[in-house]
């Protein structure tokens, strides 16, 4: 009964271990994706009336 317990233990404490990589998870030889946030568009400068 103790190594039934001990073996319960040790397959929790792989699963809730993991692979220990923090973040999304990607196949090794594939690039993760960047996010790259775009640049605000530059607003049009006002144009100067014309008076007559």
């Amino acid at each position: 009964m103790k190594s039934y317990k001990l073996l319960l233990l040790l397959l929790l404490n792989a699963c809730l271990t993991g692979c220990g990589q923090p973040g999304p998870l990607y196949l090794p030889g594939q690039v993760a994706p960047i996010h790259v946030e775009p640049e605000p568009a530059p607003k049009p400068e006002p144009k100067p009336e014309k008076t007559k």
